[in-house]
């Protein structure tokens, strides 16, 4: 037994010393090389997608067969969530909220607070922090185990990392601060000195201190603990790259982006940086059609993994990129037509000549048209760039039209909350002046009333009737084609919404509980549920079909 152990370790010893050689060898490759390599491994993108399918179906599977236990198909949905965690957003929310499901019906806890963490990791992963924020205000630390209470450090220490950044107010700076300072030294004190949760977060507190030397001594352990097209060795690179880029050192910093985005790519990584931010320094290189293709290929992936985040920082470069190469593209295509004049030219001087020049008019003819094919390709290529302008100029649109509602919200974030602190003003003002004029009776009528709170109820309802048709104005024509004609739902001339409206247009915000639903608009959790069931009975698609359609209307990938 003693023996087999020994061996065992023998060959992981072996094993591991190959891995370091391995990357060894990778971080001594020269960068001609490396870009070599960067445009092999992109052409094999299908190839690796297709291997991360198989993957993924051979999982589904087994999640949906009827021999596992429901524990089980709840690991199973996580474990599926995670191989979509970076590949397809949409497809990660929708396992998770597979896992919530089974985590609700078996009313567990432990798996309902292990979904809470991974939904929270993956809203903050692409920018939506005050969402993950919520989310994991959720979980309560008290029961959670060793690894979860680690996992839920990590969580908030990235996510008040992130809030700490980007807020405006110093008062909510430094609040934000103080809690993630906070969470990375309980991660300090209860991780092991030698982990990769340890090692990152000594390495961002050297890198802040700018103590770049012994940052990358960090970085390098970090490195050597991983393997290429795997996603931590894509982060650790690409971190080290952010190292090089403040030591000025451009080469390196490249090196490490190619090595990241090579990795990416085995990985079939598609929320990624390292591409585009390769592009801008190899456009900053005037290697215009290089950049071109680094960015052209970094938006096919975010238009797969469907990050409005990631859409919105490619598109600050891919704009300027794109004019450069149209431009490039032009100066070809002049060249051409110069070149094509000129051959002409000579075409007809050589038909004056004798037998000699007719050989050679052969010999221009069949130039002439490889010339022909080659600027009919050219000119197909100009079709796409200008088909792949509009779709740029559409997304433009698109994220203007997305800035404006986001206004839109805060001007009636800002009327609702006035309106109603002038109406508590108002009332306090009113209740005082009765208790000194000791109208007691008066005062008790007064808040015995039932009609002040339905006035507010129906003022709560025209407010959001007016805010959720505003940003979906095709709301009630579209929800009305998937149900039967004879059984569309009518708004009175008065309404904007009725009741049966309001409930989905509440699940098309993402509110899909019952409860939660029924205490937003005043109902009884049984009423919105027949509601809910009468609706999907006059559907001319399938019941359980229903409330996703609901969900999709007005989506961005819709418009798309």
């Amino acid at each position: 037994m003693d023996r087999n152990v020994g061996q065992l370790l023998g060959v992981k010893f072996v094993l591991w010393h190959c891995l370091i050689l391995l990357n060894f060898n990778i971080s001594a490759q020269s960068l001609s090389s490396i870009e070599l390599e960067l445009s092999k491994e992109m052409d094999k993108r299908g190839q690796y997608d297709k291997k991360k399918h198989l993957r993924i179906e051979a999982k589904k599977e087994i999640a949906e067969s009827n021999t596992i236990t429901e524990e089980d198909r709840f690991q199973y949905y996580l474990n599926i969530a995670s191989e979509f965690d970076k590949f397809s957003f949409d497809s990660t929310l929708l396992y998770i909220e597979k896992s919530f499901e089974i985590a609700n019906r078996l009313k567990n806890k432990t798996l309902l607070d292990r979904s809470r963490l991974y939904l929270s990791r993956t809203l903050g992963n692409v920018g939506r922090s005050k969402e993950a924020e919520d989310i994991l205000m959720q979980v309560s630390t008290k029961n959670l185990t060793e690894a979860l209470y680690v996992d839920y450090c990590s969580i908030a220490k990235k996510l008040y990392e992130d809030l700490s950044f980007y807020a405006i107010a110093d008062e909510n700076s430094k609040k934000y601060l103080n809690l993630y300072n906070y969470y990375k030294d309980t991660l300090l004190s209860i991780v092991p000195k030698d982990s990769e949760i340890y090692y990152s977060i000594i390495e961002k507190d050297l890198l802040d201190q700018r103590k770049l030397e012994e940052c990358l001594n960090i970085n390098s352990k970090r490195l050597e603990k991983t393997a290429i097209g795997t996603t931590q060795y894509s982060l650790i690179a690409f971190q080290r790259s952010l190292i090089y880029e403040l030591k000025k050192d451009v080469q390196s910093q490249k090196k490490y982006l190619l090595l990241s985005a090579i990795s990416d790519m085995k990985a079939s990584i598609k929320d990624n940086a390292s591409m585009a931010i390769l592009a801008v320094i190899i456009f900053n290189e005037d290697e215009i059609e290089k950049a071109y293709r680094y960015i052209a290929y970094a938006f096919e992936d975010a238009v797969q993994y469907n990050s409005r985040l990631r859409f919105f920082e490619i598109s600050k470069t891919m704009a300027l990129i794109t004019d450069a190469y149209q431009k490039i593209s032009i100066k070809q295509k002049d060249s051409l037509k110069m070149n094509l004049v000129i051959i002409s030219t000579l075409g007809i001087i050589l038909l004056i000549t004798a037998v000699y020049i007719f050989m050679q008019f052969r010999k221009l003819s069949t130039a002439r048209t490889q010339l022909n094919v080659t600027v009919q390709k050219l000119n197909d290529a100009n079709k796409k760039l200008i088909n792949f302008n509009q779709e740029l100029e559409k997304l433009n649109l698109d994220l203007s039209e997305a800035n404006h509602i986001k206004e839109q919200y805060i001007a009636n974030f800002l009327n609702i909350h006035s309106d109603y602190i002038e109406k508590i003003d108002k009332h306090q003002k009113l209740v005082k002046k009765m208790l000194n004029g000791r109208q007691f009776d008066k005062l008790m009528t007064l808040v015995s009333s039932q009609d002040y709170i339905d006035l507010e109820i129906q003022e709560f309802y025209n407010t959001f009737d007016n805010a959720f048709i505003s940003i979906y104005p095709d709301f009630i024509k579209q929800i009305n084609k998937l149900l039967k004609t004879e059984q569309q739902i009518l708004v009175k001339d008065d309404e904007i919404l009725n009741t049966e409206l309001r409930i989905f247009a509440l699940i098309r915000l993402g509110i899909k509980d019952s409860s939660h639903i029924a205490r937003l608009l005043r109902y009884s959790v049984n009423t919105i549920y027949n509601y809910r069931v009468k609706i999907k009975n006059r559907a001319i698609v399938p019941r359980d079909d229903f409330e996703e359609l609901i969900r999709n209307i007005g989506a961005f990938n819709e418009k798309r």
